[in-house]
C-alpha cells in the first residue's frame, strides 16, 4: 500500500462526524436501547456504546471486526435524510447517484454500473431481506432504527452478492408500552414538506402492533425552460404495519406489511461543455445552435450549470410491497429463526434522454421485479470456547424488463436524416424500436460462521457460504408503430435507418433481403437467450486479539462472488462476436485481505477505529455507454482497491462531542482494455481484430466516482438554558477530494475538491417530548457534480462536443417540529 497514517496522524484527521446514538432494535416494554445507552454515557460523560447486528446478534460495533459505520434512526431525522442517497455525506467511502435510467453505488470504489440486469455490488437490505434491484435503493427510509453501512465483502450472513459491501437497515420494533412520535419539517428553497409518525404498543399480553407512515413532497431545485416548471419533483407515501405475537412462551412470530409509492416528475440534468463543430456541414455551430437550426425550442440555448435546463419531460412512477413473516424459537439456550419474504417493484419511466428540449426522441423504461426468499438460521449460546451461526436460504426471482426508443413526429432527427438520404428520415415518423427481456433466477445456499477462543485473549472466526444459482434469460427488440402494432409496408425499411444511424439491431432486419442481412452481421442478431449455472464457495476468515478490554486487534481473508446474468440493454453485439456472447456477462470475483484495530480510552470518554484493507476484484462487471442510444456490459478483466478507513469519537463533557471519519483510497484498473471512449477519444484498442480501434485501454486508471480522499468532523452541544429546557446544536463538515463523474473519465467531467457544512439548533424540553429547530445544508452553497456523460447523439450524429450533468442542489433551509408521546 502506498499511504501510510500513524496512530496519531490518523487521530487527528479523523477527530471528529460519527455517531450519535446508535437506535437499537427494542426489547418488548424496555426503554429504547440507544437512549438508555445515550443516557448512561451522558451521566459520566462517556461514549455511548453502539450495537450493532453485523454478524447476525447484537454485539458492540467495538467488539465486531468489520470496517463499519451506523446512523442511527435520531440523526436521520435531525438531518432530514429521507433515503440512501443522502447518507454518502455522512459516510465517506460510500457513494450513490441516481441516473437517467438507472442508480450507481459504491463503497471503496467499487460498483455496478447502468444496466437494469446487473444486480448490485453494494448489496442493499431492510431487516435482513434483499432488494437487489438498482431501482429499489431510491425508496424512502421509513421509523429506521438505525443504519450499519458494512464496507468489504458480506459474504457469509448476507443473502448474496455484497461483494463491495453492504448496507444493513434495521426498522423500529412494536413495544411493550404505548409510545409514538411525529415528525414534520418543511424547506424553503425547494418547497419540500416531510411528515413521518409512528404509534406502538400493547393490543393484549401477547401482541404487539407498530404503524408508521411518512409523505414526502418537493417542488425542485431546477427550472426547465422548456415548460416552464420547477424540477425534480418529488411525491413518497410510504406505510408499514407490524404485528408481534407471543404464541407461546418460546415462540415468536411476526409479520411486516410495507407499502412504497415514489414518484418523481423531472430530473435534474444540464447541458455543459459544448464546443463549435470544427468541420462539416455543421462547422461552427455547437450542439445546442444546431438544433435549433434544425426547428428545436430555443430553450436549448443554455448550456450553462446554473440551475435551468431545457427538456420536454420526464417521470418516474414506483411502487414496492413487501411482506415479510418470521417465526422466532427458543430451543433451550439456541434461537432458531425462519424469515419468509415477498418482494415486488413495478415501476414506469419516461426519460426524455437526449437530455435536451429538442424532442429528437422519447424512451421509456418499465420493470416488473417480484421476488421469495426463505431462511433458517440457528445461533447458538456465546460459550465459553465458541458459538456459532448456521443456516439455509432460498431465493426465487422473476423480473420483466421493457424499453423503448420512438421517434415522433416533428422530431429534428427527420430533417436531419433526409439532408444525408432523402426519405430516410421519413421512414423513422411516428415509430419505435421496442425491446423486452425476461430473467429467471433461483439460487439456493448454506452458510455458516464458528467463533472460536482457544485462550481468553485470541478468537478464530471462520465461515464459509456454498451457493448454486440457475439463471434463465432471453431479449429480443423489434421496430414497430409508436403505438406499438406492426410496421405498415411503406415504412418496413425504418429498421434499416435504426441499424444504420442508431446501430440498433432487430428482429424486422431478416426479412430485409441483403441489405438486412448485412446489418445482421455488424450488429447481431435477435432473439437471443441463454441459460447459467454458477456454483461457487465464499470463505471468510478473521483472527480477533483482545490485549486488553479496551482494545480489540484484527486481520480478515475473505473470498466473494456476485453472480453473472445477460445483458437487458445493449442495442448490439459491440465487440463481441456474436450476439450470444454479448449478452452473457461472468460473475465478478472479489478477494479482500483487512486489517484494523478498535479501541477505547481516556476513561472511556473517547474511540478511535482504524483500518486498512486491500481488495483485488477479477472480472469486474461494467456497463458503458456506447457513444449512440445504448450501453454495453462486459467484464474488467482485474481491478484492485486499496486503503486506510478511520473513525474517532470523543466526548469532551456531558454537553459537547466530537466525532469523525477519514477514507483514503486507491482505486486501479490493473487490466481494462475494452473500456468506451469518450467523445474525441482516440481509440487505442482493437479488441475483437477487425483491424479497426474501436475502444480505449484504462489498464492503470482508476474508477468514476473514487476519491482519493474523503471525510467528515463534526461538533454535537446540548445545553439546559432555563429550568427543564435545553438548547441542542450540530455542525458538520463533508469533505472529498476530486473525482471523476463520468464512467469514461472524461477530463471535462471532473468534480474538483470540495467542502459542504451542515447546522442544526433545536430547542425543547430536557425529556425530549417536542423539539423544533433550525436546519441548513451546504451552508456554502456547492455546486456538486453527480454523475455526467456524452449526450446522446450529439457526437455520433452531429460530430459536435456536448456534455450532460447531474448536479446537487444548493444551500438550503428548513424548520423541524417534533413531538414524542
Amino acid at each position: 500500500m502506498n499511504r501510510t497514517i500513524t496512530f496519531k496522524a490518523a487521530l487527528l484527521l479523523s477527530a471528529a462526524v460519527a455517531m450519535p446514538a446508535a437506535a437499537q432494535n427494542q426489547k418488548p416494554g424496555a426503554m429504547p436501547a440507544a437512549q438508555s445507552q445515550q443516557a448512561a454515557a451522558v451521566a459520566d460523560d462517556k461514549i455511548e456504546e453502539i450495537v450493532v447486528t453485523a454478524q447476525s446478534r447484537e454485539e458492540s460495533s467495538r467488539d465486531t471486526p468489520i470496517s463499519l459505520e451506523v446512523v442511527s434512526g435520531d440523526k436521520l431525522q435531525d438531518a432530514n435524510i429521507g433515503k440512501a442517497e443522502d447518507l454518502q455525506y455522512l459516510v465517506p467511502n460510500f457513494s450513490m447517484t441516481e441516473t437517467g435510467i438507472s442508480t450507481n453505488i459504491f463503497i471503496r470504489g467499487i460498483g455496478s454500473g447502468i444496466n437494469q440486469a446487473f444486480e448490485q455490488s453494494v448489496g442493499y437490505y431492510i431487516d435482513g431481506v434483499s432488494y437487489p434491484r438498482a431501482q429499489q435503493t431510491r425508496m424512502p427510509f421509513l421509523d429506521v432504527g438505525r443504519i450499519e453501512v458494512l464496507r468489504g465483502p458480506q459474504i457469509i450472513l448476507f443473502g448474496k452478492n455484497s461483494v463491495a459491501g453492504a448496507l444493513s437497515i434495521v426498522t423500529a420494533r412494536p413495544t411493550n408500552t404505548f409510545e409514538g412520535y411525529l415528525n414534520a419539517s418543511h424547506e424553503f428553497e425547494e418547497n419540500e414538506n416531510v411528515a413521518e409518525g409512528a404509534l406502538s404498543g400493547p393490543v393484549g399480553d401477547r401482541v404487539r402492533v407498530r404503524v408508521a407512515g411518512r409523505y414526502r413532497g418537493s417542488d425542485g431545485y431546477v427550472r426547465n425552460l422548456t415548460l416552464n416548471r420547477d424540477e425534480p419533483r418529488h411525491r413518497d407515501y410510504t406505510g408499514r404495519g407490524t404485528v408481534e405475537v407471543d404464541v407461546t412462551e418460546n415462540l415468536m412470530a411476526s409479520l411486516k406489511i410495507e407499502y412504497n409509492k415514489f414518484d418523481s416528475v423531472g430530473r435534474q440534468i444540464e447541458i455543459l461543455n459544448e464546443r463549435p463543430v470544427a468541420a462539416g456541414p455543421f462547422a461552427t455551430r455547437t450542439y445546442s445552435q444546431i438544433l435549433v437550426g434544425l426547428g428545436a425550442s430555443t430553450s436549448v440555448l443554455n448550456n450553462t450549470l446554473d440551475d435551468q435546463r431545457s427538456s420536454n419531460g420526464d417521470f418516474s412512477n414506483n411502487d414496492q410491497q413487501t411482506y415479510l413473516f418470521n417465526l422466532a424459537w427458543k430451543l433451550g439456550d439456541y434461537e432458531l429463526k425462519s424469515s419468509s419474504a415477498f418482494t415486488g417493484l413495478r415501476y414506469k419511466e419516461l426519460c426524455d434522454c437526449d437530455y435536451t428540449g429538442a424532442n429528437l426522441f422519447t424512451a421509456g423504461l418499465a420493470e416488473k421485479y417480484r421476488q421469495f426468499s426463505q431462511e433458517l438460521r440457528l445461533t447458538s449460546p456465546i460459550a465459553e470456547y465458541y458459538d456459532f451461526v448456521a443456516g439455509a436460504y432460498y431465493q426465487s426471482s422473476k423480473h420483466d424488463y421493457s424499453d423503448y426508443i420512438a421517434v415522433l413526429p416533428g422530431s429534428p432527427l427527420i430533417t436531419l436524416i433526409n439532408l444525408r438520404q432523402a426519405g430516410a428520415g421519413t421512414l423513422l415518423t411516428n415509430t419505435q424500436a421496442a425491446r423486452v427481456a425476461l430473467v429467471n433466477d433461483k439460487m439456493y445456499a448454506a452458510f455458516g460462521q464458528i467463533n472460536f477462543r482457544p485462550m481468553s485473549q485470541f478468537e478464530i472466526q471462520a465461515g464459509g457460504r456454498l451457493s448454486s444459482e440457475d439463471k434463465d434469460g432471453n431479449r429480443t427488440l423489434s421496430v414497430q408503430t409508436a403505438a406499438g402494432g406492426p410496421l405498415p409496408a411503406a415504412q418496413a425499411a425504418a429498421a434499416v435507418v435504426y441499424a444504420n444511424v442508431f446501430r440498433i439491431t432487430s428482429t424486422n432486419l431478416s426479412a430485409l433481403g441483403p441489405t438486412g442481412a448485412a446489418f445482421i452481421g455488424q450488429l447481431g442478431s435477435l432473439p437471443v437467450s441463454a441459460a447459467r449455472k454458477e456454483t461457487r464457495f465464499s470463505p471468510d476468515l478473521k483472527l480477533v486479539y483482545k490485549p486488553a478490554d479496551d482494545l480489540m486487534l484484527y486481520a480478515s481473508w475473505s473470498r466473494g462472488y456476485k453472480s453473472g446474468g445477460f445483458d437487458f440493454r445493449a442495442n448490439n453485439r459491440g465487440v463481441s462476436p456474436t450476439m450470444a456472447a454479448s449478452f452473457e456477462f461472468k460473475d465478478e470475483k472479489a478477494m479482500n485481505y483487512e486489517v484494523g484495530a478498535k479501541t477505547v480510552f481516556a476513561d472511556g470518554k473517547a474511540e478511535f477505529n482504524i483500518g486498512a484493507y486491500y481488495t483485488k476484484f477479477d472480472n469486474l462487471q461494467i456497463s458503458v455507454f456506447d457513444g449512440t442510444l445504448g450501453f454495453n456490459v462486459g467484464n474488467a478483466a482485474s481491478s484492485r482497491s486499496e486503503g486506510i478507513e478511520a473513525s474517532a469519537r470523543w466526548r469532551l463533557s456531558r454537553y459537547f462531542a466530537l466525532s469523525g471519519d477519514l477514507a483514503i483510497t486507491d482505486f486501479k484498473f490493473n487490466s481494462f482494455r475494452n473500456g468506451q471512449c469518450y467523445f474525441g477519444q482516440a481509440a487505442n484498442v482493437d479488441l475483437d481484430g477487425n483491424g479497426t480501434l474501436d475502444l480505449c485501454d484504462y489498464s492503470g486508471k482508476t474508477n468514476q466516482m473514487v476519491s482519493k480522499s474523503q471525510g467528515t468532523i463534526a461538533a454535537e452541544a446540548n445545553y439546559p438554558i432555563v429550568a427543564g429546557y435545553r438548547v441542542d446544536g450540530s455542525v458538520d463538515m463533508f469533505f472529498t477530494s476530486k473525482y471523476f463523474a463520468s464512467a469514461t473519465l472524461d477530463p471535462d467531467l471532473v468534480q474538483p475538491g470540495y467542502a459542504t457544512f451542515n447546522a442544526r439548533l433545536g430547542f425543547g424540553p430536557e425529556s425530549q417530548m417536542w423539539q423544533i429547530a433550525l436546519v441548513g445544508h451546504n451552508l456554502t452553497d456547492k455546486r456538486i457534480l453527480l454523475f455526467g456523460g456524452d449526450t446522446p447523439l450529439a457526437g455520433s450524429l452531429f460530430g459536435a462536443n456536448s456534455d450532460y450533468a447531474f448536479r446537487g442542489k444548493g444551500r438550503t433551509f428548513g424548520i423541524q417540529a417534533r413531538a414524542r408521546f
